[in-house]
């Protein structure tokens, strides 16, 4: 299934030409298969896998391979961020600026469809990139995004592996205006078999679904063998979504109605959230084997540091002006005060203790999120939550390709492995923060220095800022 090819991150050689092979030369391995480091290793690496793992003493590659000096660096798995939204194409003649947040609750295009798709696209994929953010779960499939796969796999733009699941699928009427509408059984069927055959990875339901055109996509997608993944649809409700087996559930706003915080959330509610009601939905979630995907970061502000700015200024301008269109009231939304804060991990932590299983991911692009810069900040709230940092780097590598069934692709550092690889400067088991001290990024098989993909993303940004002709 074409969406299922996992797509090559070519950089700026052909597909046409040979790749040289590659030795990352006695560096210490974080191959995140367990909790440990495997010092003065060499890592070969021929035709984007992983052709060899050993003592530097012992491992043999070509003369003619290029060379990479690991002492003193840590080389771990590419980074996976599970909740991404790449931008599709706007329809012509529906509005850019309808929001979700409007007392009239009026439906839209959201700020992930643009006409500027292409330039918009190019800069994100870059970013995930020079964050060593190798592969993605795009959570809103568009032939627009397939373009854009086709396009990192031909070897024209430098991006991540993208795993896409069909498009929203929600009520009526549905919270986007290009949602896919689903009411019936039959729609739910054929909602079910077009994105099974299109090769999507899984089908996404919404938050506006009632609840027989939720149950009939959670039955379609059982008989033709299709993941369920995205919102607990407000008429369904968290526990009936774990009933159902809900492969995955993204965000943490479904938890909110069970720690008595039904209505409108204010920061003083949350502060009086019943956290003595989660032990019992964890191991709900843990026995059904539901994922949850957090994504903590979502209701951050957007950063007003010079650093913070820095990171920003490689987003086309325009993208922060169509979602403050889209999102009036970000600045204001209680999650993102200290005391939503405080929830929100202590949901993530109780479901680290009780044993569920745990995804990383940003819902990126957003308000106060940037593609790649923010899935290192997520990482900051596991380890917020109490995740060591083991924990918290498995949930955005290993355990990804565990819950995508690729584990034979990539999330570890294993010869046979596709080599999307990311080496950095101090030892990631030591802290999370450690992740994102990037030396190079290696994904597809080709080795892209920290220095050069900065590089890369000034200049992208000195030409999409510079006046048109």
């Amino acid at each position: 299934m074409a969406r299922l090819t996992l797509i090559v991150f070519l950089g700026f050689l052909s597909l046409q030409a040979q790749q040289t092979p590659l030795a990352i030369v006695d560096v210490t391995v974080v191959p995140m298969d367990s909790e440990r480091l495997v010092e003065h290793q060499t890592v070969v690496v021929q035709d984007g896998r992983i052709a060899a793992v050993g003592p530097s003493q012992s491992v043999r590659f070509p003369a003619t391979a290029q060379q990479i000096d690991g002492r003193g660096k840590f080389l771990m798995p590419g980074l996976t961020d599970m909740h991404v939204h790449f931008v599709r194409e706007a329809l012509p003649g529906k509005s850019q600026t309808a929001s979700l947040n409007s007392a009239s609750r009026r439906s839209g295009i959201p700020a992930s469809a643009s006409k500027d798709h292409e330039l918009e696209n190019r800069a994100y994929a870059l970013m995930f990139a020079a964050n060593g953010v190798t592969t993605v779960r795009n959570m809103w499939g568009s032939e627009t995004i397939d373009a854009l796969a086709r396009e990192i796999n031909s070897g024209g733009l430098i991006g991540p592996h993208i795993y896409s699941t069909g498009p929203i699928t929600d009520g009526n009427p549905p919270v986007w205006e290009s949602s896919r509408i689903v009411e019936t059984p039959a729609q739910a069927e054929e909602a079910v078999r077009s994105d099974k055959q299109k090769g999507y990875v899984a089908i996404k339901v919404y938050s506006r679904l009632s609840k027989d055109g939720y149950n009939a996509i959670i039955a379609a997608a059982k008989r033709q063998g299709l993941p369920v993944v995205g919102h607990v649809p407000t008429s369904v409700g968290l526990e009936a979504a774990i009933a159902a087996r809900q492969d995955s559930i993204e965000h943490l706003d479904g938890f909110l109605p069970l720690l008595a915080l039904d209505g409108s959330l204010t920061a003083e509610r949350l502060q009086h959230a019943d956290l003595k009601q989660l032990p019992a939905i964890v191991q709900a979630v843990k026995a059904a084997d539901v994922w949850i995907c957090p994504t903590v970061v979502v209701y951050d502000l957007q950063r007003t540091d010079p650093v913070g700015r820095e990171e920003a200024s490689f987003v086309p301008p325009d993208v922060f002006v169509r979602y403050a269109k889209m999102y009036p009231n970000h600045d204001v939304d209680p999650r993102a005060t200290p005391q939503g804060r405080a929830v929100l991990l202590a949901i993530v932590a109780a479901l680290r203790s009780g044993g569920a299983h745990l995804l990383l991911g940003t819902d990126t692009m957003k308000a106060g999120t940037l593609p790649g810069y923010s899935l290192h900040a997520e990482l900051e709230n596991f380890a917020a939550a109490g995740m060591t940092p083991y924990e918290a780097i498995r949930a955005g590598t290993a355990d990804a390709a565990k819950f995508l069934h690729q584990e034979n692709e990539f999330g570890l550092v294993g010869k046979g492995l596709r080599a999307d690889l990311i080496l950095v400067d101090a030892n990631p088991l030591a802290d999370v923060k450690n992740v994102s001290k990037l030396a190079g990024v290696l994904a597809g098989g080709r080795w892209f220095s920290a220095v050069e993909l900065n590089r890369q993303l000034v200049a992208l940004r000195a030409r999409y800022r510079s006046p048109v002709p």
